[in-house]
């Protein structure tokens, strides 16, 4: 019977990798079952939501300081709260940053072990039946082929807390969009009034003056981010006399991470865009969340 030779497996492993090379490409943000028009309607669908939310939580947060304010009673020794007034909230502004991240990972692992062999041994001993253990020598060949494909889409929105305000009554709205067929982002409410309402009370009990000029710091801001992680492999394997394949763990695996993440920030408004200080808050956190994606993506 012909023997397999060394030089053929090695030529076979590095053409199947050669092969494989030729499939990296930018991940869709669509799924694979849904067509390029549906990362249109993903974006709109999102972007929809968060500017809902938003004008909804400001107008609730502004008819509470009305109708449904918190009350603080005075400690002893201590001047009464002050009375509750949103006009310096009236006066910020809110930057929105949306990050769309999809990695897609592919790994490929051919494995083949060359098996020859050998008489088997017998092994006697006094007054007992003699053993007899198979023999055999392999040699084992593999190669690994990975590849990344990392897509990054982010869409930036500036807005006044003014015209979230008096824009279009959104206070009774629903604004969680309906499902698509190719859509795994999470639907759920992002919980923006229930995060700004619980980020002002400090304030009304006179634990932080937003409103304090000598306070130009003062910011709040809220990060949401959702991670949808899908993995695949195949690794068919066969056994023969003088050849065995696939001996990697696995012969091909498939990976597909997605992260939307969400960043709000409100802060004092200067010449059109957030005050110099909110903004440096807002650049601490997206550096701080480009480093933990990268090493996320790193696999």
């Amino acid at each position: 019977m012909n023997r397999v030779g060394p030089c053929k497996i090695l030529a076979t492993l590095l053409a199947v990798i050669s092969v494989s090379g030729c499939g990296t490409y930018v991940p869709d943000l669509q799924e694979f079952w849904g067509t390029p028009e549906d990362a249109t309607i993903k974006v709109n669908k999102i972007a929809g939501q968060v500017v809902c939310e938003l004008h909804r939580a400001v107008q609730r947060v502004f008819k509470d300081n009305e109708t449904n304010y918190p009350t603080f009673v005075a400690a002893p020794g201590h001047p009464p709260p002050k009375p509750h007034n949103l006009d310096w909230f009236y006066k910020w502004s809110v930057q929105v940053n949306l990050k769309l991240n999809v990695a897609e990972d592919t790994d490929l692992t051919p494995g083949v072990s060359l098996n020859t062999v050998l008489p088997s041994a017998v092994t006697g001993f006094p007054g007992k039946p003699a053993v007899t253990n198979p023999q055999s020598y392999l040699t084992g060949f593999g190669a690994t082929l990975t590849t990344t494909g990392t897509r990054t889409d982010q869409l930036n929105m500036f807005f006044s807390v003014a015209e979230l305000k008096n824009g279009q009554s959104a206070i009774a709205m629903s604004c969680i969009p309906p499902p698509t067929n190719a859509d795994l982002f999470v639907q759920s409410d992002l919980k923006l009034y229930d995060w700004l309402s619980a980020a002002l009370l400090p304030n009304y009990a006179d634990i932080i003056d937003y409103a304090s000029n000598s306070s130009p710091q003062n910011t709040i801001i809220h990060d949401v981010k959702f991670e949808i992680v899908s993995d695949g492999s195949v690794n068919p394997s066969w056994k023969l006399v003088h050849i065995s394949g696939n001996t990697s763990p696995n012969l091909l695996s498939l990976g597909r991470d997605r992260t939307q993440e969400l960043i709000i920030t409100f802060g004092p408004a200067q010449k059109g865009a957030l005050a110099p200080s909110a903004q440096n808050s807002l650049n601490a956190i997206e550096t701080s969340s480009g480093i933990s994606q990268a090493l996320r993506n790193v696999r």
